[in-house]
C-alpha cells in the first residue's frame, strides 16, 4: 500500500477533521495512534480520551483495522465495545466512540478489498413468517424484477423496509423537515418501482449504495428546485447539510447507521443466542454498564458476560460484512 493512499481522516461530530495529510503529522509506521497526548499521531482534544487511546493500522492490501490501547474508558466501534485484545476491521463511515468523543472514520484512499463471508446467511425479520419461501438470498434487485406476483411483492416490501429509514434520515440531515423527508423517500421508492422492469444492477459498474444515493439526491434536488428556485443545489456539496459534513460523508453516516441497525436486528432474531445472552451484550457491550452491575442484574458470572458479548459482537460484525459485500 503506497504512502499516497495511506490516508486517515477522523471527522468529529462538530465537523472538525483530523487528518494524516496535515503537514504537522508525521506518520512513519503503519500504525496510527490516536489519543489526547502530544505523542499521539492524531490528537483528540478531550480530557476523557486517554493519551494513547486506540490505534489504526493498515495491511499490505489496504485493509484497515482498529484496536484499543488499554484506554481508561475503552473504545467502541459502531456502538459495540472492543475487547482489550480485540482487533476488528473498519471502513469509511464507521463510528468510533472514545471517551466522550464520537468520530467518523474516513479512508480517502479506499477501504481495501472485501473480506470473505461465511456461507450462512441470516434472514431479516419479517412480520409474516409465511413468506420465508420467497426470501431467496441472491441479489435484492433480481427479486424486484421477479415475474411472480408474490415474490415481487415480498421483494418490494423488503426493499422498502430496508431503505426508507436510510433515505429519510439522510434527507433530514440535509435539512428537510420530517414530512418533506418522507415525501423524498416515497418518491425514490416510486421511481425505483417504475424503473424496475428495465433496471439491472451490475456491481462491476458501481456499488448499489452509489445508485441509491444518486437516486435520493436527484429526488431532493428536483423538489428543491421547485421550492427554492434561487438556491443552487446542482453541485454535489452545496446541499445544506446541517452537520457541516459534505454529502458523501452524510450519506456514509446514514448508510452505516442503517447497516448496523439491520445487522443487529438480523442477529437478534436469528435464535442463535438466549435472551439472557442478548441482554448481557446490550448492557455490557453496547451501553457500557459496568460488568459487576450486569452480573448482579442478570445472575451471570463476569466471564459468561464477556463471552456472550464477544460472541454476539462477532456475529453482528460478520453480518455487517455480508451486507456490505451484497450491497456495496
Amino acid at each position: 500500500m503506497s504512502e499516497s493512499t495511506r490516508r486517515i481522516e477522523l471527522v468529529l461530530s462538530d465537523g472538525r477533521r483530523l487528518s494524516t495529510e496535515d503537514p504537522s503529522v508525521e506518520i512513519t509506521e503503519r500504525d496510527v495512534v490516536v489519543g489526547r497526548g502530544q505523542d499521539a499521531d492524531l490528537v483528540i482534544p478531550d480530557d476523557t480520551v486517554s493519551r494513547r487511546h486506540f490505534k489504526i493500522r493498515s495491511d499490505s492490501e489496504g485493509r484497515w483495522y482498529i484496536s484499543d490501547l488499554g484506554s481508561r474508558s475503552g473504545t467502541s466501534i459502531n456502538w459495540m465495545a472492543l475487547d482489550s485484545d480485540e482487533e476488528v476491521r473498519v471502513r469509511s463511515g464507521d463510528r468510533v466512540r472514545t471517551g466522550q468523543t464520537d468520530v467518523m472514520l474516513s479512508f480517502p484512499g479506499g477501504d481495501g478489498p472485501a473480506d470473505p463471508v461465511s456461507a450462512e446467511r441470516l434472514e431479516e425479520p419479517s412480520a409474516d413468517t409465511a413468506v420465508d419461501e420467497f426470501q431467496t438470498r441472491g441479489s435484492l434487485l433480481i427479486r424486484l424484477n421477479a415475474e411472480g406476483t408474490d415474490e415481487r411483492e415480498v421483494g418490494w416490501q423488503d426493499f422498502y423496509d430496508r431503505y426508507v429509514p436510510l433515505i429519510t434520515g439522510f434527507a433530514r440531515r440535509a435539512g428537510a423537515k420530517d414530512e418533506e423527508a418522507e415525501d423524498v423517500a416515497h418518491e425514490v421508492m416510486a421511481n425505483f418501482f417504475r424503473a424496475s422492469e428495465r433496471f439491472e444492477y451490475n456491481p462491476e459498474t458501481g456499488r448499489f449504495r452509489g445508485y441509491l444515493k444518486a437516486a435520493t439526491l436527484n429526488a431532493m434536488r428536483a423538489r428543491w428546485r421547485k421550492q427554492r428556485p434561487m438556491v443552487d443545489v446542482d453541485a454535489g456539496t452545496d446541499l445544506p447539510i446541517e452537520d457541516r459534513c459534505n454529502v458523501d460523508e452524510a450519506w456514509d453516516r446514514e448508510w452505516t447507521r442503517n447497516l448496523i441497525s439491520r445487522a443487529l436486528a438480523m442477529v437478534r432474531h436469528s435464535g442463535k443466542q438466549s435472551e439472557q445472552s442478548w441482554e448481557a451484550f446490550e448492557l455490557y457491550g453496547r451501553r457500557g454498564v459496568p460488568i459487576e452491575e450486569v452480573s448482579e442484574r442478570l445472575g451471570m458470572k463476569p466471564d459468561a458476560i464477556r463471552q456472550a458479548k464477544s460472541r454476539i459482537a462477532r456475529q453482528v460484525r460478520q453480518e455487517i460484512e455480508r451486507l456490505r459485500a451484497e450491497e456495496g
